[in-house]
């Protein structure tokens, strides 16, 4: 085969002009109606659809053959039943079709004869120059065409994550769950039963992508191991690429086999195979999603070093024991440190790492610790618990929010500087020495550009006539973003990670001025994210 620069050869796919839904339907009960339906939203080139009965589809004229289409067709996507794909993929080859999405199942899946039938579909690709994602597969995102070529609508963001993955319905559930979480991908493929492209070459082309800074992928089994380190090291190389690999057990080996196709293989050689290339390898659905969302936001520690910070024990207990059974090495404070933080907390504060106040009231003493603990050269990372989502507190917090005497009077003349001091005797508990000390972080985070400042346009909507709060939620939210900004403002300035957590399953996101925030849910999932920046700098070290 001729070798061609794999980022030309993957633009037909990517960034075509002309798409042709080959079994689109007006019938909403068939996989056509909603592969030709998410085609059409967004994407700014032309869609045809092509269907032997029907004379137009959702309003669209209708093709019998992709042969009869008049204009040129770059991409095409198969919705029809397995046995006449290898008949539409020879009409795709004289039309000049240049690449293709087979959504249809019934292949290497399915046992022998299936992948003969696939072997065929292949073959006469191959003799057309075509390229191929699936066959069996869910379809594809590309976000600098604004693609949907997926079989049923999926919300999706553009962002800068590349995923691809050998689990159609896996797939999903993380582009779903990282739309809620505001995380988006520069391109999404469900690659299937990967017949013409291995996994190892989309990955070798976000690894090109100035676009895609982290690389995600959901392999069950590979074809050639040796060229996937071999292609896959040189990516790792510039950007984290993290997989997800099932098949630790002999049933899950037969499921995997059923499901795509791929022989799973020993669980001991693709874990050797991942740590040769320098993929960074994760148990969950979950741990993936957060670990990509840790390599967006935070820097690469220099060591494995943590402290942590708890506003209450039981947690940073939790914290403590997930990052020493993960590795990492829990410092133990100096003398000196302790000193200093004991002009901070009351006498029952834990007195050392993880740093509990022990629920000391004065929430601004907890704000500033960490200053105190990132000035270290010995801690190369920071956990800090349990501020991820003031808004969830609206309701039970009502009577302290009120109690601050904010009136209608006040609002023409609430700039941000008077906002500070209207909130900063709630997480000071009245201390005068805290409220300044609040006003000068704040200031210096504000200062600082992390934080827009433009939700104090419409704080009149806070209130009602007679000056009673309307919107707690609002107001929690704005502490929200300052906690945001702060950690934020915390991993600039000491260019060192800053995990946060909240104690609720939700977690907590936002987008900054100054970028994006994520708290996890949970210890153990905030450290599950530190130990893995901590695994690929490592590996860096050890490539030099």
């Amino acid at each position: 085969m001729i070798k061609v620069n794999i980022t030309e050869e993957f633009k037909p796919l990517f960034d075509p002009r002309s798409v042709a839904v080959i079994g689109a339907t007006n019938n909403w009960n068939k996989w056509g109606y909603s592969t030709f339906s998410s085609a059409l939203d967004g994407f700014g080139g032309r869609v045809y659809p092509v269907n032997n009965k029907r004379e137009d589809v959702l309003g669209h004229k209708s093709f019998k053959r992709v042969m009869d289409i008049p204009d040129e067709v770059d991409l095409a996507v198969f919705v029809v039943p397995a046995p006449i794909v290898p008949e539409v993929m020879e009409d795709c080859v004289q039309k000049g079709v240049k690449a293709a999405v087979i959504i249809s199942a019934g292949f290497a899946e399915t046992g022998e004869e299936g992948r003969k039938l696939q072997d065929e579909v292949l073959s006469i690709a191959r003799k057309g120059g075509i390229r191929f994602v699936g066959p069996n597969c869910m379809g594809f995102w590309s976000a600098s065409s604004r693609l949907k070529a997926f079989m049923f609508p999926l919300q999706i963001r553009s962002g800068p994550i590349a995923f691809v993955t050998q689990g159609g319905n896996l797939g999903g559930a993380i582009v779903m769950s990282a739309f809620e979480r505001d995380v988006g991908f520069h391109r999404y493929i469900s690659c299937g039963c990967t017949a013409d492209i291995p996994i190892e070459d989309y990955i070798e082309h976000f690894g090109q992508d100035p676009e895609v800074k982290v690389i995600l992928t959901y392999i069950e089994g590979l074809t050639d191991g040796r060229r996937f380190i071999e292609k896959v090291k040189k990516v790792t190389q510039k950007k984290p690429v993290i997989a997800l690999k099932p098949g630790k057990s002999e049933i899950t080996a037969k499921a995997i086999k059923s499901h795509s196709g791929a022989l799973s293989g020993s669980n001991e050689i693709y874990e050797e195979a991942f740590k040769k290339a320098g993929v960074i390898r994760v148990e969950t659905p979950e741990e993936f999603l957060d670990v990509a969302i840790g390599f967006l936001t935070q820097p690469l520690p220099r060591g494995r070093n943590v402290a942590i910070t708890t506003p209450g024990g039981s947690y940073g207990v939790l914290c403590a024991d997930d990052c020493s059974s993960g590795g990492l090495n829990v410092i133990t404070l100096s003398k000196e440190i302790i000193g200093e933080l004991d002009k901070m907390f009351p006498p029952r504060w834990s007195h050392g790492n993880p740093v509990d106040p022990a629920g000391d009231r004065n929430l601004v003493a907890y704000l500033k610790a960490p200053e105190i603990l990132l000035k270290l050269d010995d801690v190369d990372s920071l956990i800090f618990m349990g501020f991820g989502s003031f808004s969830g507190f609206g309701g039970s917090m009502g009577s302290m929010i009120q109690s601050l005497g904010i009136t209608p009077e006040d609002v023409p003349r609430l700039d941000i500087h008077s906002f500070i001091s209207l909130i900063s005797p709630l997480l000071s508990a009245g201390d005068s020495k805290g409220e300044e000390e609040f006003k000068n972080l704040i200031t210096s985070v504000i200062e600082s550009g992390e934080m827009d400042t433009s939700f104090l346009d419409d704080t009149s909507s806070l209130f009602t006539p007679n000056g009673e709060i309307k919107d707690l939620t609002k107001i929690f939210r704005i502490l929200d973003l300052f906690l945001g900004a702060l950690v934020l403002y915390w991993i600039k300035t000491y260019k060192k990670p800053v995990i946060a957590t909240t104690f609720t399953d939700s977690g907590s996101h936002l987008n900054l001025k100054g970028g994006f925030y994520c708290a996890y849910p949970s210890p153990h999932r905030a450290s599950r994210v530190l130990i893995k920046l901590v695994e690929y700098e490592e590996y860096l070290e050890r490539i030099k």
